[in-house]
């Protein structure tokens, strides 16, 4: 019995070699880029659901506030931006940062971590390669689109991206309000827009790899 369990050590040892490996050469490996762009319209989706949100509170548009394509990047990146919304969504939750107060300076402690979850998601966005897509502000957006000599072309996917980032943005902060008028609280918005950034923390494993 103890022979049998002994030469059963090496076989697992060796099986979790494989499957370590297998693992840290997923993560590594480059996404295709052909449906990235879905995650960072959603992106847009976030920005104007918490800018609105923040914006009813506390007057200030955090997608405003702003400072690889490896896939274990993207997670981490994701992550990152989900912690900070939900450390806002805690500070607001617990009342140590008021919910609806302009003038109160305790709100300057919550706003560092939205901004900075907007600053790395545009960085995010550029690493991908998609600039028609800015996720925070829409200005650069109108821009293109005004200069834009293929607007009416029928194949044209960077207009067809850029006007999903207006649209996206813009339901976003309709979601938003409506959801600050029925359920009368701020966190609501917060806690939603760090669940949905922590679903698309975990969408990029879903994406395949980078034949090149």
């Amino acid at each position: 019995m103890q022979d049998d369990e002994t030469e059963n050590i090496p076989l697992l040892g060796q099986r979790r070699q494989i499957l370590s490996k297998r693992a840290r050469r997923y993560l590594t490996e480059n996404i295709r880029l052909k449906n990235a762009s879905f995650p960072l319209l959603v992106c847009c989706f976030v920005t104007g659901f918490i800018d609105a949100g923040s914006y009813n509170a506390w007057s200030v548009f955090m997608g405003m506030q702003t400072g690889s394509t490896r896939r274990v990047t993207l997670v981490l990146s994701f992550l990152v931006q989900t912690l900070c919304i939900a450390i806002a969504a805690i500070l607001v939750h617990t009342d140590a940062v008021p919910e609806s107060a302009v003038s109160n300076e305790l709100v300057l402690i919550a706003i560092p971590f939205l901004a900075a979850q907007s600053g790395v998601q545009i960085a995010t966005a550029k690493s991908l390669g998609f600039n028609e897509i800015p996720t925070t502000v829409l200005t650069s957006v109108y821009n293109d689109l005004a200069s834009d000599t293929r607007l009416f072309a029928w194949d044209n996917p960077k207009r067809n991206r850029r006007l999903g980032a207006f649209t996206m943005l813009l339901l976003g902060g309709i979601s938003a309000g409506w959801l600050s008028r029925t359920a009368g609280r701020f966190t609501v918005v917060l806690w939603l827009g760090a669940a949905i950034k922590l679903l698309l923390s975990f969408g990029w494993l879903l994406f395949s790899a980078d034949p090149d």
